[in-house]
Parts: C-alpha cells; sequence; structure tokens
C-alpha cells in the first residue's frame, strides 16, 4: 500500500529556547504536547499544534512555553516520555538521570552511574518502570524507578566507543542500541542474548519498525540502513543522492540541489506514516556556497523514492532531531533554537 502524501506544510515554529534544539518528542497518543530539550540546559513542554492555527495561511510562531523543566548544569541531549504522558526522562552533559513529574514540574528521581555525558534515553519494562541510558562511557545502564536503588539494576558493556542511541521495543523485549564503534547492537532481554551488525561507520540512531522486524540505522557515512533484524541483512538504504526537482517542496528555497548529508553529526532518523516512510534530519552541504541550509528527508520504505525534501532555511547548519506523530504531523530541531512542525 502507497502511503499517503506526505505532509509538508510548515504549521508552527516553536520559538522557546535560545540554544539549539538536540531532541524532540511527542507526548504519548494522541501527541498533542511536544518536549523539547536544548543546549540551554532546559526542557521545554508546548502545545504541538496551537488551537489557533487550523485557519491560518502562515505558520503560528509560540514564543513561550507552557512549562519549563530547568534542572540540567549541561546541555539536554534526549528526552522520553512515559506512555502515561505523567513522566518523562532526560539525559545530557550531566553525565545524570533525571526522572521529572510532567504536572509538578520537578524532577522525582536522579540517577549518577555514568562517568561521561549521556546521549540517549529510553523506558522500559512493564508500566515504563526502567528507565535505560546510553553514554559516551561507552555502557548502556537501566534504572530501577520503583526502588531506592541509587545504582543500575543492570550495565551492558559490550560498547568500546560513545552510545549515541537507543530504542527500546517492548512487544519483543528488546534494547536496540547505536555506537561510535560502528556497530548496532540489540539485546534480548529475556533471552540474555544480543545479537551485533557490523557498520562500519558511527552510528547516530537506531530505530526499530513497529513489528520488531527491522531495524533503521543511520551512520556518518551519509547513509540509512534498513536491516532485516533476524540476519542482519540490508533491506534497503536511504540518502547519499540528490532528489529530483520536482521532489523539492516549493516555499523556502526552490534550488534542486539539497542532498541528504550526515557525516559529522548526531542525527536522528525515525519511521513515520505506519513504518511506510522514513524521515530524517541532516546536516547542510559541506561547502554550502549557494547557502542552501540543510532538509529534512522522507523516503518511501518500499521504493525507496524521495517523498519529500523540506529545507529548513539558509541559516540551519543541522537539523538533528526529528519526531514522527501518528496523527499526521512531525517536527525538527534546530540549531537555532526554534522546533518546526509541519501537518
Amino acid at each position: 500500500m502507497a502511503p499517503k502524501k506526505f505532509p509538508t506544510r510548515h504549521i508552527h515554529t516553536l520559538n522557546t529556547h535560545n540554544a539549539p534544539v538536540n531532541a524532540v518528542t511527542f507526548s504519548s497518543y494522541p501527541g498533542t504536547y511536544i518536549l523539547t530539550g536544548s543546549s540551554d540546559r532546559s526542557v521545554h513542554l508546548s502545545r504541538a499544534v496551537p488551537s489557533n492555527s487550523e485557519n491560518s495561511a502562515v505558520a503560528v510562531e509560540t514564543t513561550k512555553p507552557i512549562q519549563r523543566y530547568e534542572a540540567h548544569g549541561y546541555s539536554v541531549l534526549d528526552v522520553a516520555v512515559a506512555s502515561d504522558n505523567a513522566r518523562f526522562a532526560s539525559v545530557g552533559g550531566d553525565r545524570q538521570v533525571f526522572l521529572w513529574d510532567v504536572e509538578q514540574g520537578g524532577t522525582t528521581r536522579r540517577w549518577s552511574g555514568h562517568n561521561s555525558r549521556v546521549e540517549a534515553v529510553q523506558f522500559a519494562g512493564e508500566g515504563d518502570s526502567v528507565v535505560v541510558t546510553g553514554s559516551a562511557d561507552t555502557t548502556i545502564n537501566l534504572w530501577d524507578t520503583r526502588s531506592n536503588g541509587h545504582k543500575p539494576i543492570q550495565t551492558l558493556t559490550e560498547a568500546s566507543d560513545t552510545v549515541s542511541c537507543l530504542h527500546v521495543h517492548m512487544p519483543t523485549y528488546s534494547i536496540a542500541s547505536g555506537s561510535y564503534d560502528g556497530h548496532v547492537r540489540v539485546y534480548d532481554v529475556r533471552m540474555g542474548q544480543t545479537t551485533v551488525d557490523v557498520l562500519a561507520h558511527p552510528v547516530t540512531s537506531v530505530r526499530c519498525s513497529a513489528d520488531g522486524n527491522a531495524l533503521l540505522t543511520s551512520t556518518l557515512d551519509s547513509y540509512i540502513r534498513m536491516l532485516d533484524r533476524k540476519d542482519g541483512k540490508l533491506l534497503a538504504a536511504f540518502g547519499g543522492l540528490a532528489p529530483k526537482a520536482e521532489e523539492i517542496t516549493p516555499g523556502l528555497l526552490s534550488t534542486p540541489r539539497h542532498t541528504y548529508r550526515n557525516s559529522e553529526l548526531r542525527v536522528r532518523s525515525v519511521f513515520a506514516q505506519g513504518d511506510g516512510v522514513v524521515l530524517s534530519g541532516s546536516e547542510a552541504p559541506k561547502d554550502d556556497g549557494p547557502g542552501l541550509g540543510a532538509a529534512v528527508f522522507a523516503w518511501d520504505v518500499l521504493t525507496g523514492d524521495t517523498v519529500a525534501t523540506v529545507p529548513m532555511g539558509p541559516r540551519v547548519k543541522v537539523v538533528s532531531c526529528v519526531a514522527w506523530n501518528e496523527k499526521g504531523s512531525w517536527a525538527g530541531g534546530c540549531p537555532d533554537g526554534t522546533v518546526r512542525v509541519f501537518g
């Protein structure tokens, strides 16, 4: 089944941070809210789509979040929301793991156990009772939210370089992780088994498909690969190719020279439209003579065709994080402190 037309209308700009946005995530279904983590050391909660945007021909701008969460002393690098939307976890340069009460606005737990910046966080376990974190200290830690212990309940030490990304797939009781050592490791928590795929380039993003059969991986060779989880076979590859002129979204720019690039920075990619589309941020062209800036790319999973190229503006050097909401909108975080929502 061909995916629906990919949404590319810019409907909302969140202009609430004053430093690069490193993490974007929608609240759990129906995704009414959006949480953003920034180098300004704060996490902001905002409405994903403002109520006054439906009749607006231009994107609505929001300059004040509903709530600011401020406890980090360093950049916030990743944020995860619990499925009940009552809690979220955030990590960053502090080497600590922060568990927050959304309504109260404060932290309920803080764990110290990593000895370098923490790059990735996910919830796991029954009732999101476990928080999983990946760090530049090369370890993955599992923390029990229900106990008063200060130490992780488990530490996974297989990586030999920064663990940059995690994705927990609860139906298969597995934790997928990517590292700058060029390996993707999937831990089957029930069976106590680990499968390893060697990608030979630093891994910046990893995502499981909804059915758990495929792994989406981004690496610093400007490619996104979809792997079969059972045998590591390459199912598809995206990126590395220039889009055709007719694929450029009209609006900010009309020149057809945007190409997907991810060769230096941590860039996230996700599945969208019921796993029918791959959505990813990217870096601006290396020698950006025309001042194109960075774009967000979307590809059809089955055909590999580019279904959307959405330029973010000439001054945007990278879109490092994207998030998809199954209600049909998506967001990208930019280094100018803005988050742009499309629908």
